[in-house]
């Protein structure tokens, strides 16, 4: 058998089993971290419909009492006007 092929293939088949596992390790590393912000984009998106979910029922509270507020000022404006145009006939 000839030397020079032997060595030549001793240092081939390293390097090719080297390139290989870099690779695989390389690839495992960006599945990890893709996989990683997937997961940090749920948990954001779940923490975001949560607030989007306060923030509707805030509002809706918001919009009751300015209902009732307005209600308030009407007969508020109403008994003064009353008073005012009762006070002139008066």
């Amino acid at each position: 058998m000839d030397l020079s092929f032997l060595s030549g293939l001793e240092l081939v088949v390293p390097v090719l089993v080297f390139v290989f596992a870099a690779l695989q390790k390389f690839k495992r590393g960006i599945t990890d971290t893709w996989r990683e912000e997937a997961e940090a984009q749920k948990v954001r998106a779940d923490r975001l419909a949560e607030q989007v979910a306060e923030l509707t029922a805030e509002v809706k509270a918001l919009r009751r009492e300015n209902a009732e507020l307005r209600g308030m000022l009407e007969v508020a404006q109403t008994d003064t006007t009353r008073d005012v145009m009762g006070g002139e006939g008066a």
